[in-house]
């Protein structure tokens, strides 16, 4: 936290150099003040309409000057501070849009450091209550979406007796001990580095389908000692993750999200997300039957989509079309003529030799889903999706 501050402060006085002077300047305070009156999207215009320059010296002193704003109404300072820390997330979504997350220049307070400060802003209002576990959802979301999975957990990695976990996801275990999306939130960013498949082979009822063999990939990477101990390495971080994910997938403990329900509200999501390291880890079966489980066991269409669409997936690549096409059906049950599991559904059909089917499927969803949001798209960008929606909590927390 020192060094972010100390970076803030080195950006805020940055911006009194001539090349500074030369750029329009954004106000922080006045935007504050129409942030924390409920007009949102009045105060976020000007940022929206910002250049690259305007956006970067807008940064550093929103940090300083959002600051001393917080602290300019006593009475008022607790909810002030949320506003600002909203503010500041809403900023940064903006400016993560347009690919501007990291930093150019070390010294600079970019994403990641505007992030935190808004979270020291949070810690100092005192104890944890729903308005902080709303921003710290939304906070998560965003680096999700940016998948800045370092600035969530680091290292990313086994950790042992002498391992110093750091990362934002441990500022919210910390004040919200019991919420089971924040420790599926440290598990999916460790499990960043299991989740790449490679290109598979086209599937043959009855025979196991094989990942493409890149001869490319293959002379990179060769009989080294180096390869050999970073597939080590990962190896042993998806042993890991395997563990977290099944004892989130188990968790029955009663929710402060759910009180009346003695089972976790990440438990299906857990136990999608176990079922997809372990496809891509090789054990198709494995992945079968947690697909299965969990879509059987949710209540939430998006998430039964994805298992079945993964079930399908799995039962593909063991040769065992028939399942598989029952799954893309189920998925497309779930959720009509979405896009994914209708091209795996097409595609089988079509390697059946009903050629006029397969082109009706994927026209009707051409034409019904014409910009579909397909939940299986976004499913390595963690809860990305949800954004929308939870800064629209965050929002209404805020509002006088």
């Amino acid at each position: 936290m020192r060094r972010i501050t100390a970076i803030a402060i080195a950006g805020v006085l940055g911006f009194l150099t001539p090349a500074f002077g030369q750029v329009s300047k954004l106000e922080p305070a006045p935007l504050l003040d129409m942030y924390a009156q409920g007009d949102f999207d009045g105060s976020l215009k000007p940022v929206y309409q910002a250049n690259r320059a305007q956006a970067r010296e807008f940064r550093q002193r929103l940090v300083l000057a959002g600051s001393l704003w917080v602290d300019g109404v006593l009475d008022d300072r607790s909810r002030r501070a949320l506003a600002a820390a909203a503010f500041a997330l809403e900023v940064e979504r903006i400016r993560a849009e347009r690919g501007e997350w990291q930093a150019e220049d070390e010294t600079e307070c970019a994403g990641r450091c505007v992030i935190e400060w808004a979270c020291t802003l949070l810690q100092g209002r005192g104890a944890a209550d729903e308005s902080d576990r709303a921003w710290m959802l939304a906070s998560i979301a965003l680096a999700n979406g940016v998948r800045d999975w370092t600035f969530l957990q680091s290292p990313l990695a086994r950790p042992t007796e002498k391992t110093v976990q750091r990362g934002h996801v441990h500022h919210a275990i910390a004040r919200f001990p019991d919420e089971p999306r924040f420790r599926l939130a440290r598990a999916v960013a460790l499990a960043s580095r299991n989740m790449v498949t490679g290109e598979m082979d086209a599937p043959h009822d009855g025979t196991r389908t094989e990942q493409v063999s890149d001869p490319l990939i293959r002379l990179i990477e060769g009989p080294s000692f180096i390869a050999s101990t970073l597939e080590q390495r990962r190896a042993t971080l998806g042993d890991y993750v395997k563990e977290e994910f099944e004892a989130l997938a188990s968790d029955t403990a009663v929710s402060p999200v759910s009180p009346v329900s003695p089972v976790s509200p990440v438990s299906d999501e857990a136990r999608i997300r176990l079922g997809y390291l372990l496809w891509v880890r090789g054990d198709e079966q494995g992945a079968l039957a947690a697909q299965r489980r969990a879509a059987e066991s949710t209540q939430d269409l998006d998430l039964k989509y994805v298992a079945n669409f993964l079930a399908a997936q799995a039962a593909q690549a063991l040769g065992d079309l028939r399942t598989a096409e029952t799954h893309y059906t189920a998925a497309l049950a779930a959720r009509p003529r979405s896009q994914s599991a209708t091209l795996g559904l097409a595609a089988l059909l079509y390697v059946r030799g009903e050629a006029k089917q397969a082109y009706d499927l994927v026209e009707a969803s051409r034409a019904g889903r014409p910009r579909d949001d397909d939940p299986w798209r976004m499913f390595l960008y963690g809860h990305f999706a949800k954004l929308p929606a939870l800064v629209g909590d965050v929002r209404q927390r805020v509002r006088p």
